[in-house]
């Protein structure tokens, strides 16, 4: 029997064929390095503690589910830390036991895509010794004992400069979930525990990935979506799905919804995979599921939840995804209300999100539980009104209906305007001013303010009684059917 050779060939290779010109990076290398021979790479790329370049070395594929494809291109990815030279990638990739012969019926370009992945999507590099890293590790700090030490750089890109005049719009902006979940952008949802985030999310990503062309009373865009999960497993996310589908009254999930899991793998190897499987199915949501996990950081530094977005997140925007982070809120302190509290950590993390939406328990039930879903933050257009969802579970249905505000509800939560919140404390029965500056919170001037037009519009009208001065009003109309679809607070629709 043969022994297993192969650090004997990479070293003789390396000496006798090894091309020592300067590496042609197309600008990606962090700056220019001594040569670095086969043999150092390798070497320095088995050396990992998690060993799994060494078990790609060896030809091991079955943490990639025994998909060639998959392991040559994580091959790639490790090895673009410490060589940013393609034939040299080229020629380790033919020296371990990944590599399988041209008249195996492969192309001889099969790398391509893999290395052209590597270039765009790593930015860490190994700091060999006794170069300078122009820049401070990510965390701030460097662990002394840790074999790898990377220095930060950029994604191999030039800033351009266009002319605005130049740019045409490509039309309306588009919407994954109308309103509320931006096409390749950001959106992050939040809130305390057991208020059914995940499984509002999965709920969502069912809806996208089928033919339905609404989600709780909302226009949906339809396509592939991935649900990249960091915290449960297949089985249980599967149990969910069937649930959902039962409620949704369809046999089975679309085909287009597909899901990883990350346990068991660093947050690094999970998004560079969960990458690849965007770009070759065309995805069009991303779940991330949760934030917390996937951050692999400190949630309160700034640093690290900005360098997670631009050097994790941003990719796959730039795919044209859309992300959608699911997140825990900060614990409610004494004298807080929960519709003021945030994300936990940095104030990045909704400064990053294009819409932000909080997810607030409102009733439980035996078997239902009711929530509120308020959009906080909305780059792009005005505010969604708050709406509710009642959750209805039996042992193999899960059903999602939305539920809409009474009018009190939608006070409580102060997203109607001035005129709309005097006709609605008027709608319990004649009020002077001062009244009804004390039930709405308006200023007396502010509420003078909004009487005058509705008096004149015949909305209001004076009952005859008089104190202090100033006049009982009260409505003509009932206020319901006006504030509700009100458009421009005059009473209007």
């Amino acid at each position: 029997m043969i022994s297993n050779r192969k650090d004997e060939i990479v070293r003789l290779h390396a000496k006798y064929t090894a091309d020592r010109s300067v590496p042609d990076t197309n600008g990606h290398q962090p700056s220019a390095s001594p040569f670095r021979s086969d043999a150092e790479i390798v070497e320095r790329a088995r050396s990992e503690k998690n060993g799994k370049f060494e078990r790609l070395w060896q030809g091991d594929t079955a943490e990639y589910g025994h998909d060639h494809s998959a392991a040559d291109d994580a091959f790639v990815h490790k090895l673009w830390p410490y060589t940013q030279d393609e034939k040299q990638i080229r020629r380790i990739h033919t020296m371990s036991g990944l590599h399988r012969p041209e008249k195996s019926g492969r192309r001889s370009d099969y790398l391509r895509r893999s290395i052209d992945r590597a270039r765009k999507n790593v930015t860490f590099f190994y700091e060999w010794p006794g170069e300078q890293s122009p820049l401070p590790p990510s965390n701030g700090h460097q662990d002394p004992a840790s074999p790898s030490s990377y220095k930060e750089t950029g994604r191999g890109r030039k800033p351009e400069v266009i002319k605005l005049a130049e740019v045409k719009p490509s039309g309306p902006r588009r919407y994954v979930l109308e309103k509320l979940v931006l096409a390749a952008y950001v959106t992050l949802i939040h809130g305390d525990g057991g208020v059914a985030k995940s499984l509002l999310a999965l709920a969502l990503a069912v809806a996208v990935a089928g033919d339905h062309k609404k989600w709780l009373g909302r226009s949906v865009e339809n396509g592939p979506v991935l649900y990249l999960d960091f915290e449960l497993d297949a089985e249980e996310q599967a149990r969910r799905v069937q649930q959902i589908c039962r409620g949704l009254e369809v046999n089975h999930p679309s085909d287009n919804l597909l899901y990883m899991s990350a346990l068991g793998f660093t947050a690094r190897e999970a998004f560079e995979a969960a990458l690849i499987v965007c770009e070759e199915h065309g995805v069009k949501l991303m779940v991330v599921d949760s934030y917390g996990i996937a951050l692999e950081g400190d949630a309160e530094a700034s640093r690290d939840v900005i360098g997670f977005h631009q050097k994790v997140v941003e990719p796959f925007r730039a795919t044209g995804v859309a992300v959608l982070m699911i997140d825990h809120q900060s614990r409610l302190q004494t004298g807080q209300s929960y519709k003021s509290k945030s994300a936990f950590g940095s104030v990045y993390k909704t400064n990053l999100a294009r819409s932000v939406i909080q997810i607030e328990a409102t009733d439980r039930g035996e078997d239902t539980l009711t929530v509120r879903l308020r959009q906080k933050k909305h780059n792009f257009g005005p505010l969604v009104e708050p709406f509710g969802v009642k959750l209805s579970f039996s042992e193999d249905t899960v059903h999602l209906e939305a539920v809409e505000l009474e009018a009190a509800e939608l006070a409580e939560e102060q997203s109607l305007n001035s005129t709309q919140r005097v006709k609605l404390a008027l709608e319990d029965g004649p009020a002077y001013p001062q009244e009804i500056s004390d039930t709405t919170g308006l200023a007396p001037k502010t509420v003078k303010n909004v009487l005058t037009p509705l008096r004149k519009q015949g909305i209001v009208k004076p009952t005859g009684e008089k104190e202090m001065g100033t006049e009982q009003v009260q409505l003509s109309v009932p206020a319901s059917p006006s504030y509700k679809g009100d458009e421009d607070g005059d009473g209007t629709k």
